[in-house]
């Protein structure tokens, strides 16, 4: 037998009382008062220097409840050779998230976010889960719960490691709260089916900038008893200073460049040089220009660039320790030219009764694209071939339909304006169908009644704002019948549900057919609000899109450029690219006709090395603090072993309640004789 609280044996010591109290005699209980005696001094009864014990066998079992008091409390247990499973604590449900944005490209700050991430990956079990995710401008999932369970136990930690690896801080800027989402997500997921209660933990190793998002997780609801951790991530400097790019000067004759200068933290090297040099070539195109900048200083230098280059230009940073936000690569903004070639009576063009006379002042003045108005037979044999818009407002003959149906084939845009019936055989002979034919007129009022808004031509129009298209009058329009296996598609009808403007591919361009005539007697299309917005962005489809910056974040590339025919080509690369490019760099971008330089810069907000104060996480509802460490699943110690084999036997054996209910009975037992003495006492002493 072995005691858990072996001290209360010290209450053994309270024996002691027993015997003694039966070693003293007692006084006679009662007492007859004679008169003799009132005179006499009373005096108490004096111990015998050999007291002899009264009622021993009583006197024994008054010790042995006391003694048995004290082997209850002591919580005595019997030792059994079949150990017992200790406690095993509650399984760890850990998702790391490394931050991948472009600061962490800073000199020995990635190296210090995996060695991090590894030590966490060290400290778990056989029964823990994991979860890797990784963010920049968007979060994404390296390393899910099902794959982590589906790995060999022992091989698990090596596997996680190899992961880490591989992963390389990207370009984009800081997205966490997308991250924190997803993390969440994880873990919900974990938690459907398993058997036991996880301990929850996220921990987010990052260096924390103030300008990373974390505003998406104000008011989330968090887990029950789920902990965020943050590791702060440093490099091996204090400082940064970064450059980026802020356009043009508008002087005409030398153009200078905006060059913001921004220093954060505590930087080292005040003294900078900052120098212009071709791209292409790496000529240095000017003296570099010395400025000084200290921690928190903005600034804003100008670069003259010298007459007669035309770039793409690099710009340098040069005494700063870091080098990721060192250079600044810069392309021309070229205006995109565009040929309008029009095949109708060019006195239209200044007939205020005919649709040319609108849609050349409506075009003119424009910044992109640069439309130049003009017949065929008026511009040059370069410009005819590679005209991408064409306006036909006039009967064809068949020369002229195989050699607009041919540039329409080859990527340019046709509108054929079918304002009186017999141009059906137009429409007919570009697209290549027959069937196509014309019903009665309509001289009465006609609306627009039904359009797709989804469709690009008319998709600046979706916000019900500028949706209503009710009060544009037309008098002058006529039905048209299509063939069922027509490539025509309406995308926009008049209010008796006959066609209003067709579209059609043909080839690798479009052509555009609108039912009605646009002249001012015949409907108020050309004079309303809406005939400049979508003229232009019929031409700028026609140019390969809306007008696109030349130097872009890489975080706008996916919203800057979406067409699918785009190709990409990095400076000094040999081929095209059809993926969207996630570098910083000079791109050769070719989409359709176009084919230009676009520079591709990192965030300006990555240079910066300020960081979110813990006191923001607090007011997003984050809850801060460290859960229990994972060392508390670890193995326990022989020692450890032992005394929770201790506690599990007495637990399970409670040896202490016999002995307590012994006690009682002993009690019991003690009264009756104690009682039954006192009894004979009385009737000796009568």
């Amino acid at each position: 037998m072995n005691l858990l609280s072996p001290w209360f044996l010290a209450g053994l010591a309270l024996i002691a009382g027993p015997v003694i109290f039966h070693l003293i005699r007692r006084a006679n209980k009662d007492r007859i008062r004679f008169s003799a005696t009132n005179f006499l001094k009373e005096s108490p009864p004096r111990l015998e220097r050999k007291s002899r014990i009264q009622n021993p066998w009583l006197m024994v079992l008054r010790c042995l409840v006391v003694a048995l008091f004290a082997l209850a409390f002591a919580r005595p247990f019997i030792e059994s050779n079949l150990p017992v499973t200790p406690n095993v604590s509650s399984p760890n449900t850990l998702v790391l998230i490394l931050d991948s944005s472009a600061s962490m490209q800073r000199e020995g700050a990635w190296a210090n976010a995996i060695q991090q991430a590894e030590s966490y990956i060290e400290d778990l079990e056989s029964q823990d889960q994991l979860s890797i995710i990784s963010v920049a401008l968007n979060a994404q999932l390296k390393l899910p719960f099902d794959r982590w369970s589906e790995w060999p136990p022992n091989e698990r930690q090596t596997l996680a490691k190899a992961l880490l690896s591989e992963m390389k801080p990207s370009w984009g800027s800081s997205q966490l709260d997308d991250a924190i989402e997803l993390a969440l997500a994880e873990l919900e997921q974990a938690d459907e089916g398993a058997a036991v209660t996880s301990k929850k933990r996220i921990v987010l190793l990052s260096d924390l900038q103030k300008s990373a998002r974390i505003a998406g997780i104000a008011g989330r609801e968090w887990p029950e008893e789920c902990q965020f951790e943050i590791k702060t991530i440093s490099g091996t400097h204090t400082g940064n200073v970064g450059i980026y790019w802020l356009g043009w000067t508008g002087e005409e004759e030398q153009r200078k460049m905006r060059i913001g200068v921004r220093g954060s933290g505590a930087t080292e090297n005040p003294e900078l040089e900052l120098s212009l040099s071709d791209a292409a070539s790496g000529a240095v195109l000017s003296e570099p220009t010395k400025l000084y900048s200290n921690s928190g200083d903005k600034s804003i230098v100008l670069l003259a660039v010298p007459a007669g280059t035309e770039g793409p230009f690099q710009v340098t940073l040069d005494g700063d320790s870091e080098s990721f936000d060192n250079t600044l690569f810069v392309a021309e903004e070229r205006p995109r030219p565009m040929a309008l070639h029009y095949f109708g009576e060019i006195e239209n063009a200044d007939n205020p009764n005919q649709a040319a006379f609108y849609i050349k002042r409506a075009t003119s003045g424009w910044e992109d694209p640069i439309v130049s108005f003009g017949t065929p037979d008026r511009v040059d044999a370069e410009k005819n071939r590679s005209a991408p818009f064409i306006l036909i407002d006039s009967i064809l003959d068949q020369n002229s339909v195989a050699e607009v149906r041919s540039r329409i084939s080859e990527g340019s845009h046709g509108l054929l304006l079918l304002s009186h019936p017999d141009r059906i055989e137009v429409a007919a002979s570009l697209l290549g169908e027959n069937g196509w034919r014309t019903g009665t007129e309509n001289q009465t009022d006609s609306r627009l009644g039904m359009i797709d808004f989804q469709h690009p031509s008319f998709n600046l129009f979706a916000d019900p704002r500028f949706s209503d298209f009710s009060r544009i009058r037309f008098w002058h329009a006529h039905t048209v019948h299509l063939p069922e296996d027509s490539n025509a598609v309406a995308i926009a009808r008049y209010d008796d549900e006959s066609p209003a403007i067709l579209e059609a591919p043909i080839g690798t361009g479009t052509l555009t057919i609108w039912v009605g005539d646009w002249a001012p007697k015949y409907s108020q299309w050309v004079l309303s609000t809406k005939f400049v917005p979508w003229l232009q962005k019929l031409f700028e489809r026609a140019a390969g899109g809306s007008d696109q910056p030349s130097v872009v974040s890489i975080d706008a590339v996916y919203s800057q450029f979406s067409s699918p025919t785009m190709s990409w080509q990095l400076l000094n690369a040999d081929v095209y690219s059809s993926e969207t490019p996630s570098l910083p760099g000079l791109y050769r971008l070719r989409d359709g006709r176009s084919d230009r330089w676009v520079a591709l810069q990192i965030s300006s907000e990555e240079s910066e090395w300020e960081t979110h104060a813990f006191e923001d996480w607090e007011r997003l509802g984050v809850p801060l603090g460290r859960s229990s460490s994972l060392a508390e699943s670890k193995i326990p110690t022989k020692a450890e072993l032992r005394t929770q084999n201790a506690v599990e036997l007495e637990s399970h054996q409670q040896i202490w309640r016999w002995v307590i209910i012994l006690v009682a009975i002993l009690l019991a037992t003690e009264s009756l004789i104690a009682r039954k003495l006192q009894n004979r006492e009385d009737t000796v002493a009568l």
